[in-house]
């Protein structure tokens, strides 16, 4: 074997030997002290991609499942309202069969009526009374407006924002509105509302930073006028900008909610809660009344109808809250089978990692005892020099 001076292969791979050695020893220590096996990335890109996909999905299953619980507190509510509905039914109907019996006379109908048309009161006001964050659930849904309303297209110019017409009936509204005359005035060709803009500012011209908001309270309607520099809207109103411009509104019946991470029909339910007004088109008690025999028949039939209706919607949102009852068990499942498998990917062996730094720091000390061996060429020189 050849004796060099310049040159110690062997302690040069005993170098590189150690410092693998080295970076072995801090890689298990970061992974022991985080106890994250993939502390950056390039420790293992493919795991990341797959750990993060995991992570991802469990999250979208985490809101949804919250969505479904915010659900069935929103069916609660609508089904309290029913159950009280179906108590006053009830007591229409039995006020109907007293009604019937010849024992009362035409003036015991009369105050019978009394209370009849009461109940009937009582069940419009619960329906349009039950809410929940602001949605009417007992009235057929609330209305939308459609994205094809000239108002809403040219607002860019005209400075309207915030259109609200949830509690407006269907149909094409159309302003008019005169340049200068401080009116703004819509209708949908039954009903029309004016309602004075001149206190927008001068000239009617909307003030920078400015706003107003405007509400057509007969027609269910709110709208609101914008000047330059508002935060989140963009051009400004003028006197005159909203003439011949239309508000479409459209029934929306159905309730969404997102129990999923897409857009497909497994991940999104709907159901429809239909109108449960006493005066309805549904109920239909509206032209009801006991006044007579002949009317207390003809209510006879139509309440026994309506208590069926009545049930029959509480059964039906019933079935759907059980439906999405097991949604969540199932979701709940998946979730752990999930989290599981993110956790063998994220999740340190703490065993096999101190295991494999002992490893090293035994290799590094060998690596460190033997390169003072490797060192006995050049002893041999510098002896033979002497």
């Amino acid at each position: 074997m050849q004796a060099r001076i310049n040159h110690n292969a062997h302690l040069a791979e005993i170098h590189r030997t150690m410092a693998v050695h080295g970076a072995d020893v801090s890689r298990q220590i970061g992974m022991l002290s985080s106890g994250l096996p993939i502390n950056r990335s390039s420790d293992d890109p493919a795991s990341v991609d797959l750990a993060d996909g995991i992570h991802s999905e469990v999250r979208a299953i985490v809101e949804g499942t919250r969505n479904i619980q915010q659900t069935f507190s929103l069916i609660q509510v609508a089904d309290g309202s029913l159950n009280e509905i179906s108590a006053m039914v009830n007591r229409m109907r039995a006020l109907a069969m007293q009604g019937a019996s010849s024992v009362y006379n035409d003036g015991d109908r009369l105050n019978i009526n009394s209370e009849f048309n009461e109940l009937r009161a009582e069940i419009d006001r619960i329906a349009s009374a039950t809410t929940y964050n602001g949605r009417q659930l007992l009235t057929g849904g609330n209305n939308k407006l459609s994205s094809a309303s000239t108002a809403q297209t040219s607002a860019s110019q005209s400075g309207l924002t915030d259109i609200l017409v949830s509690d407006a009936d269907p149909g094409v509204y159309t302003f008019v509105d005169e340049p200068g005359d401080g009116l703004l005035t819509i209708g949908n060709g039954v009903q029309t509302q004016t309602v004075s803009i001149g206190h927008i500012g001068e000239g009617g011209i909307v003030a920078d930073r400015e706003f107003h908001k405007i509400r057509f309270d007969r027609l269910g309607i709110e709208v609101t006028l914008t000047g330059e520099n508002v935060r989140g809207t963009v051009g400004s109103y003028i006197d005159g900008d909203l003439e011949g411009q239309t508000l479409i509104v459209e029934e929306e019946k159905d309730l969404t909610f997102q129990v999923g991470p897409e857009e497909t029909s497994n991940d999104v339910s709907s159901v429809a809660i239909r109108d449960m007004r006493g005066t309805g088109p549904i109920l239909g008690l509206g032209d009801l009344s006991i006044i007579t025999r002949g009317d207390t028949q003809h209510a006879l039939d139509r309440l026994a109808q309506t208590v069926d209706t009545v049930t029959s919607e509480r059964n039906r949102l019933g079935a759907f809250h059980n439906r999405l009852q097991l949604s969540i068990s199932t979701s709940e499942r998946v979730m752990e089978r999930m989290i599981d498998a993110e956790s063998r990917i994220r999740e340190v062996d703490v065993a096999r990692a101190a295991s494999s730094m002992t490893h090293s720091q035994i290799l590094s000390q060998a690596a460190t005892s033997i390169a003072g061996q490797a060192d006995g060429d050049i002893a041999r020189i510098l002896n033979l020099l002497q």
